[in-house]
């Protein structure tokens, strides 16, 4: 079935998605390259300061995060076509709304 086409996101929905942390590191990672893989975020975030306080970067700490992104976080993100995001190739790649989440995203930055 075809995707509806793109809208704008509202400002609720934007703070919904940039709630959790493992979504802003996923969405920061996308702003750095065009193409990715679940297994390759969860690397980068497990191994970033992103929301993860312990110096725990194993094996564990990568299959959590990669569970967490691929039945939650990448899914819906791609819900709002923030990334479009196909399982059964594992690819990730910025969606059409992905300039909406990564301008607040930018200014987030600048804030910090």
């Amino acid at each position: 079935m075809p995707r509806p086409q793109s809208t704008t996101l509202d400002v609720e929905t934007i703070h919904t998605l940039l709630s959790s942390g493992t979504r802003r590191a996923a969405l920061e990672i996308l702003r750095t390259v065009d193409r990715t893989t679940p297994q390759e975020l969860s690397r980068q975030i497990a191994s970033s300061a992103h929301n993860y306080e312990t110096a725990d970067a194993g094996p564990t700490t990568r299959r959590s995060i990669s569970i967490a992104l691929v039945h939650n976080h990448l899914p819906r993100l791609d819900a709002h076509d923030v990334v479009d995001y196909r399982h059964q190739d594992s690819v990730v790649t910025p969606g059409a709304n992905f300039d909406d989440l990564e301008s607040v995203l930018a200014r987030l930055e600048h804030r910090d």
